[in-house]
């Protein structure tokens, strides 16, 4: 409570905040001895989901079912990820973290997860592609029009799922909007979105608007995986509750 008042992170508008502002549990647990602790319970707005060829190289994603076999034998990285899984990891503890258990006292050896306290009424995900040469990963990411945090095991709650305001709320999100990019790089390139509109999606690119018949650009999720290199990719995911 008091870190959810006191935070820097805080939106300062009340309405926006409404909208948008959740706060999340960090955790890390000790791989050896089972020492579990939490380390901090932030706000935030928007969650970043990180999608480069570097993060599979470290291997700490190998016991995920839909993207291990290629860590063990291939050399490249995966032609795509799922959100759902990308959700639910444990990744390490930060470097140099050490066991607070005194007959412990293990560097290296915690996990970290993040789980979610309060609820925001608009889940909005910013999906990072950046390469560290500047260059943008193109490794597709496999979304769904809803998705259930609860299902998911990634909400922390007291008996029931609680909103920003510590009410009961659901916990099932539909995808309402998406922002795509074209380019090869990260720091330039071309954008567009769609968004959900009388149970169609609607295409926004420039000053073109309209519904689409191609099979390959009838929903957010065709356009992810219908074009290659430097193609149109995913760049934010609007969700609502």
């Amino acid at each position: 409570m008091i870190q959810w008042a006191m935070s820097a992170t805080r939106m300062h508008s009340r309405s926006l905040s409404a909208l948008f502002e959740g706060q999340r549990l960090a955790s890390t647990r000790c791989q050896k001895c089972g020492r579990y602790c939490a380390s901090g319970a932030e706000p935030f707005v928007v969650e970043e989901i990180v999608v480069n060829s570097s993060r599979f190289e470290n291997g700490w994603l190998s016991q995920l079912g839909q993207i291990g076999s290629w860590i063990h034998g291939m050399q490249s990285p995966p032609s795509s990820v799922s959100l759902q899984d990308l959700l639910k990891e444990e990744s390490p503890a930060p470097e140099g973290y050490k066991c607070p258990n005194p007959k412990c006292l293990q560097v290296g050896c915690s996990t970290r997860t993040t789980q979610y306290l309060r609820l925001p009424a608009n889940l909005v995900f910013h999906i990072n592609r950046a390469q560290p040469d500047g260059s943008r990963c193109d490794i597709a990411l496999e979304f769904e029009s809803t998705i259930n945090l609860a299902k998911l095991g990634v909400v922390v709650h007291f008996g029931k799922p609680l909103d920003r305001n510590l009410s009961p709320c659901p916990t099932v999100y539909t995808l309402k909007g998406v922002v795509f990019h074209r380019g090869t790089s990260a720091r330039s390139g071309h954008y567009f979105a769609y968004i959900r509109f009388n149970d169609r999606w609607v295409r926004l690119d420039d000053d073109k608007v309209r519904y689409t018949s191609n099979p390959m650009e009838a929903s957010p999720m065709a356009v992810e995986v219908s074009e290659g290199e430097g193609g149109a990719k995913v760049a934010m995911l609007f969700y609502q509750r």
